[in-house]
């Protein structure tokens, strides 16, 4: 039995239910947000940037497997090496990822994870510092100041807002006040920093149902009860 057949043969309460559980399902299910755990492998959907006297460090970014939710179970993550291409005191340079989201009016919760491992051999007095932007205003700040070197440091960015309908900007800025050391042959001791698992949700995520489906499913279910009347 086809669906179209199945559909038919349901009453115009049944179809009308079943049109209302599509609805609810596409709002849940949906998200406007693309490769938010980067599991395809590189940075699609995402768009770079770098501050102006900032790098995200060469060869940087890329997508690779990293620990950065701390559970013991690596996963593909952004990693970047940012710092200043010319130094001047006190100035945070680095860059990072943005995203354009098209979304509902409503609450709107952003959050991911974050991390930030030491270099090789030397202690480094900033492991990088995370901005999490909406509409190029800052909704969350981690600051990972001074790490050891071989070792990873984890904490996270959320925040929760109340949106308007339209195409909204989501941005990562890392930054960190010191020079992006240069990579020798052996080692490298900037830390390297870490983004995953972005995920966006509330009532601002959810999707319009495209209404001919609802439709079409409303019109098959009236033509069925006619029939049905018709013949009793």
């Amino acid at each position: 039995m086809t669906i179209l057949s199945l559909v038919k043969n349901l009453s115009l309460a049944t179809v009308g239910a079943l049109a209302t559980n599509l609805v609810a399902f596409q709002q849940v299910s949906a998200s406007p947000l693309i490769n938010g755990d980067f599991e395809t492998g590189d940075l699609t959907g995402w768009t770079t940037f770098t501050t102006p006297n900032g790098t995200l460090g060469e060869g940087f970014p890329n997508v690779v497997s990293f620990d950065t939710d701390n559970d013991g179970i690596s996963s593909n993550s952004a990693q970047f090496r940012v710092g200043k291409i010319n130094f001047v005191n006190n100035e945070y340079e680095g860059g990072g990822i943005f995203q354009n989201v098209n979304l509902s009016a409503g609450d709107l919760t952003i959050s991911a994870d974050i991390a930030s491992f030491g270099g090789e051999i030397f202690n480094n007095a900033s492991g990088g510092k995370f901005e999490l932007l909406f509409d190029n205003v800052v909704l969350d700040t981690y600051d990972f100041l001074g790490i050891d070197a071989n070792v990873g440091e984890f904490s996270f960015l959320s925040s929760l807002s109340n949106i308007t309908a339209g195409l909204h900007e989501i941005r990562f800025l890392v930054t960190r006040p010191f020079l992006q050391g240069p990579t020798p042959t052996q080692y490298d001791d900037t830390p390297t920093q870490y983004i995953d698992d972005i995920v966006i949700s509330g009532t601002a995520t959810k999707s319009i149902p495209e209404p001919t489906l609802i439709l079409g499913l409303l019109a098959i279910g009236a033509v069925s009860v006619s029939s049905v009347r018709k013949r009793q």
